[in-house]
Parts: C-alpha cells; sequence; structure tokens
C-alpha cells in the first residue's frame, strides 16, 4: 500500500466492480474487486482531518513491486 492526498487519486475505470466495506470503527471505506477479491484501494482521512487515499501498489500497472523499498510494520508491538 502507497498512501497519497485523495486529490490525488482518479479512478479511471471499474467504478461498477467494487465493493465497499468498512471495518471496526467504519473510518475507512475499504474498496474491494467484486470479481476477486482484491482490496484496490481506500479512502480515509490522516489524523488531522485531510482526506487520504491508500492504493493497492500491486493494482497499478507498469509497477516493479520488486524494486520498490519496502517498510515493515510491527503492528503487535505498536
Amino acid at each position: 500500500m502507497t498512501f497519497i492526498p485523495a486529490s490525488q487519486f482518479t479512478l479511471r475505470t471499474g467504478k461498477d466492480s467494487l465493493t465497499e466495506y468498512r471495518f471496526n470503527k467504519h473510518a475507512i471505506a475499504h474498496q474491494f474487486c467484486n470479481t476477486c477479491g482484491t482490496q484496490a484501494f481506500a479512502y480515509g482521512a490522516m489524523p488531522d482531518g485531510a482526506p487520504i487515499c491508500a492504493v493497492n501498489v500491486r493494482c497499478l500497472e507498469g509497477v516493479d513491486i520488486e524494486a520498490l523499498p519496502v517498510q515493515r510494520v510491527d503492528g503487535k508491538s505498536l
């Protein structure tokens, strides 16, 4: 996942092929593919209220996943 300001995200096609799901506090609008179940992206807000979009980079064409730096997060110890 990569995070960008929501104003910089444009969904060009496929809106009719998505299903929204909201976990836990219902603060993030997760968008899943109706066919394969992949979470393509999600809409939410930063702690300061700024709208943000989380994008599953594996859903982007032309991105070499192996060349990207990985930031590992240990959610258990947060």
